[in-house]
């Protein structure tokens, strides 16, 4: 892909579609060939020989007329008992080899094929929403064959087919769904789909799903298991956050109301309205906006009118468990002066939001977020897994390097090296057999371990979310955009 004009943004109303500004830019001593451990050989057992009797110096003088005495026989000399040899070693076993089979869908004995379904960046900028271009064809080619230049999947090679889509309504996202499951014919997918539209690979075709971020309980019981992310839980990012505002103090004295836009959203407020009220926190009310659709006018129109309706039932502080930017731009239209508490991990990634939606330092100012904890730009760049991936791909299209100055880029390149790293090892875990059902069994067999810029990420069968902390971000104007405050916070599993 070529550079674009980061100057020449121009914002139009698509702001339902906004939701994927954030998921994409801030969205790896041997024993013997026989088994044998060195061991050295036992010592063969010295032969024991009684010493000869000392000769006398001198002959004692026989006494005449009698006979000699004649010396008894010499007992032998008592040999001392044998101390029985250290047993060898047993020798180690050689490993039990992994069979390669054909064993299911986009999987051979030679061969493994994954799909990446990632938002076309190039079509956003066409709706006027201009993200940093980033190769991600190139990108994914690279690591699968830096992977398979180190012996691949226990021998297998990796083949990853890359469908780009735009993230509005359902139809682009079901085209790529057709497109890798049944053209493509993959195994796994590593995906970006918003909303329940991952479904398409897990409920619809029995397939895993790798995503970047999407996993909630509802979404996970309707894919039998199969669904996973690398950012944690949606549900457990929202009460993370709320216990924190809790704790914090944020929500004291304040009249809440709480907003949620598509329908499986209210997941996330069924979960925290407990918790505000255990907490004596006031909450005016849950305010259900609705999936947005693609008449840009319409969803600005409901946005507006729920607005006017918090302000109206006397709201001065909206929790908003959603897409980060419809509420605002909404307090902006309406010139509303309300502080809104945010939950999404989107408001932890972009770094021109003023600039990209024309919003104003005024309303953002009046903005935080308490959600998903992601490392910073130089904080990812300072990583080994992603300086690795980084290097994969700078060795075989260093003609187009990537911009490392440009946080989007970095985000990007850190996002899809995270989600292809813990799919990998998840297929490394797998084995020989691969299976949708060893898929499952391989990832909830994880435990804790490390993913690029992620330390301490968790795949059990309590949690299919590999992350598990939440971080304060503000509102900074000179910098347009949230910024990390203090330390990440440990989150419980909400299931």
């Amino acid at each position: 892909m070529t550079g674009m004009n980061r100057g020449s943004r121009k914002v139009k109303r698509w702001w339902w579609l906004l939701v994927a500004l954030a998921l994409v830019a801030a969205a790896c001593g041997g024993n013997d060939d026989d088994g044998a451990a060195d061991t050295a050989e036992p010592a063969a057992a010295e032969e024991q020989t009684a010493a000869p009797a000392e000769a006398p110096s001198e002959a004692p003088a026989e006494e005449p007329g009698e006979a000699p005495l004649e010396a008894p026989a010499e007992e032998p000399a008592e040999q001392p008992a044998e101390e029985p040899d250290e047993a060898p070693a047993e020798p180690t076993p050689d490993p039990t080899p992994i069979v390669l089979s054909a064993s299911y869908q986009g999987v051979t004995e030679s061969e493994i094929a994954i799909g990446a379904a990632v938002i076309d960046l190039d079509q956003l900028v066409s709706f006027g929403i201009d993200l940093s271009p980033f190769p991600l064809e190139n990108y994914y080619s690279a690591l699968a064959d830096d992977l398979n230049e180190r012996g691949g999947i226990h021998g297998r090679n990796v083949v990853v087919h890359v469908s780009l889509f735009l993230p509005i309504g359902a139809a682009d996202s079901e085209r790529v769904c057709t497109e890798l499951m049944e053209d493509k014919r993959v195994f796994v997918v590593i995906g970006q789909f918003l909303e329940d539209y991952a479904l398409c690979i897990t409920e619809l075709h029995g397939h895993p799903y790798v995503g970047h971020f999407g996993e909630n309980a509802e979404r996970q019981a309707r894919s039998n298991g199969l669904f996973f992310a690398t950012e944690m839980n949606q549900t457990r990012m929202r009460v993370g956050g709320v216990v924190e505002m809790i704790r914090a103090g944020d929500l004291d004295g304040h009249n809440v109301g709480i907003y949620y836009e598509a329908p499986p959203d209210k997941e996330y407020a069924d979960a925290v309205e407990p918790l505000l009220e255990e907490a004596s926190i006031n909450v005016v009310g849950v305010y259900p906006r609705g999936a947005p659709t693609n008449d840009t006018v319409a969803n600005e129109q409901a946005t507006d009118s729920i607005a006017q309706r918090m302000r109206a039932d006397g709201v001065d502080l909206i929790l908003n468990l959603s897409n980060v930017h419809g509420i605002i731009q909404g307090a902006q239209r309406l010139g509303w002066d309300v502080r809104i508490a945010l939950t999404n991990g989107q408001a932890a990634d972009r770094s021109t939001i003023s600039e990209d939606l024309s919003l104003g330092d005024e309303v953002l100012s009046r903005t935080f977020a308490v959600t998903a904890d992601k490392p910073g730009p130089e904080e990812s760049l300072a990583d080994p897994g992603v300086q690795k991936c980084i290097a994969a791909y700078q060795e075989r299209f260093g003609g187009e390097p990537l911009d490392l100055t440009d946080t989007e880029v970095v985000g990007s390149a850190t996002n899809h090296c995270r989600a292809f790293v813990l799919t990998v090892r998840i297929l490394e875990a797998a084995g020989g057999n691969i299976t949708p059902e060893t898929f499952v069994a391989a990832a909830e067999g994880l435990g804790t371990f490390d993913l690029p810029a992620m330390a301490g990420a968790t795949i059990s069968p309590e949690q299919h979310s590999a992350g598990s902390q939440v971080r304060r971000y503000e509102y900074f104007p000179e910098e347009n955009s949230w910024l990390p405050v203090g330390e990440p916070i440990q989150t419980e599993n909400v299931g």
